[in-house]
């Protein structure tokens, strides 16, 4: 779906529940799947989780992206530097949540990297890469959530992320802005058109969007709470 307009538009892709494997070309950065991730928090209830694998989880960032800071209240971030404390810090996430903190959104972003370095041998370390995956797997089973995942490259090693995921999204950079693509072929959405183009790969311009998007769910929400109109 096209969208030719100056302004932004409400075409973020409408995440479901199940594993969703984002890939984004290198020059967009993280900034499209935080711009996902808050994107959910705003439309939902529950907190949401983002475990980084990659060194990708720059707070400040998504501080500048949100539309509001109560809106952060509502993230947890956490680190792994190792790739044992990765996979404990998955382990326990899956473990933590119940029925009372059941998550809008979990995020595990660069999910590959801890695996692959040379702190643990080659079996070990796909061994442990498949635990993490069952971890993020079991999130969204067991609580029937939305789980964003991303991998720091493609190659034999990652192949069993893309056979869990049910979902495969790739943000591509294009003259008219970021555009996510179902990897099926199914689903093309352009998220924001420019004539000049050069506003897609910034700051301003996701602010721009999650500002419209929180617009959008502020009106949906009050919709809600009022309730239907009686007729006397």
């Amino acid at each position: 779906m096209y969208t030719r307009s100056r302004r932004p538009t409400a075409d973020l892709p409408e995440l479901t529940p199940g594993v969703t494997l984002v890939d984004v070309d290198d020059d967009l950065g993280v900034t499209p799947v935080q711009a996902l991730l808050l994107d959910q928090v705003l439309g939902g209830d529950g907190p949401a989780f983002w475990v980084d694998g990659a060194n990708q989880a720059n707070t400040t960032r998504l501080r500048e992206l949100a539309p509001s800071d109560r809106v952060l209240d509502r993230v947890k971030v956490a680190r792994g530097f190792t790739p044992h404390q990765h996979t404990s810090l998955l382990d326990r996430l899956a473990g933590r949540l119940d029925a009372r903190d059941s998550p809008s959104l979990v995020v595990a972003t660069g999910l590959d990297g801890m695996y692959r370095g040379a702190d643990i041998e080659g079996e070990l370390a796909k061994q442990m890469f498949i635990r993490a995956i069952a971890s993020v797997a079991r999130i969204a089973r067991v609580h029937d959530v939305p789980v964003i995942i991303t991998r720091c490259r493609e190659d034999e090693f990652s192949r069993p992320l893309r056979r869990a995921a049910g979902t495969h999204l790739q943000c591509r950079a294009t003259p008219f802005g970021p555009r996510f693509e179902d990897a099926a072929g199914d689903v093309e959405t352009l998220v924001y058109h420019t004539d000049d183009g050069w506003m897609q790969t910034t700051l301003a311009y996701w602010q721009e969007v999650l500002e419209h998007r929180a617009r959008i769910h502020e009106a949906s929400t009050l919709e809600r709470a009022a309730g239907p109109i009686g007729v006397q």
